[in-house]
């Protein structure tokens, strides 16, 4: 680990390490199962652990907090002390608005990561290749905007138990039924910003791109 006194690395512990929540084991499972050597996280924030499973991942956030981070050169003493890839890793950071799409990054990526940054899915879908990969939440409705967009099937859903994550490919149509009687419709998600409660749930989604 690097000391405790770098600024970077307590502000990282602060917020993934204590809280349990650096995800670690989901990149490790995925990285195992579909091979992810690349990955875009827009409204990264802090949340570096990506780098210790993946040789290249870029992170793009416009949090003032987030551009102190990774341009303190901290992130790859952090990174180099954590990976298990033998890779030099490649780390880049854009401190700029997510929903601006980066020209050269386009069909760059096997997997696109989408968390609590709106519906990312949508407005940063070209950074991925056809054949990669969304893995996303429903904190902001993107899970269910994702189900909706023909050019993502979804291949499994994510369940975490004891900080361990799990893979499930078993009875996928019966997730994204709404619990309440409605139509669910792209236009809907977008006017609420949030998720809607569904029959049946996870943590996470992970959803492939086919078009």
């Amino acid at each position: 680990m690097t000391k405790p006194t770098n600024p970077a690395y307590q502000s990282y512990k602060k917020y993934y390490i204590d809280r349990d929540d650096e995800q670690v084991n989901l990149f490790r499972l995925l990285r195992k199962e579909f091979n992810i050597a690349s990955a875009v996280y827009p409204g990264s924030y802090i949340q570096i652990s990506p780098s210790f499973i993946s040789p290249y991942v870029v992170f793009i956030d416009s949090d003032k907090n987030a551009s102190k981070f990774f341009n303190s050169g901290s992130r790859e003493e952090i990174v180099r002390k954590r990976k298990e890839h033998p890779a030099d890793p490649r780390i880049i950071f854009h401190g700029r608005d997510d929903r601006k799409i980066i020209e050269d990054y386009r069909s760059g990526f096997d997997l696109l990561i989408s968390q609590v940054a709106g519906f990312i899915s949508e407005v940063c879908r070209p950074y991925l290749r056809i054949g990669g990969y969304l893995l996303v939440n429903n904190s902001h409705g993107d899970a269910g905007m994702a189900a909706l967009d023909q050019d993502h099937h979804l291949i499994a859903a994510i369940h975490r138990r004891a900080g361990k994550y799990r893979l499930s490919t078993t009875s996928l149509a019966a997730y994204f039924i709404p619990k309440k009687d409605i139509s669910l419709t792209r236009e809907v998600l977008l006017e609420r910003k949030k998720g809607i409660g569904y029959t049946k749930t996870a943590a996470l989604y992970l959803f492939q791109k086919v078009n």
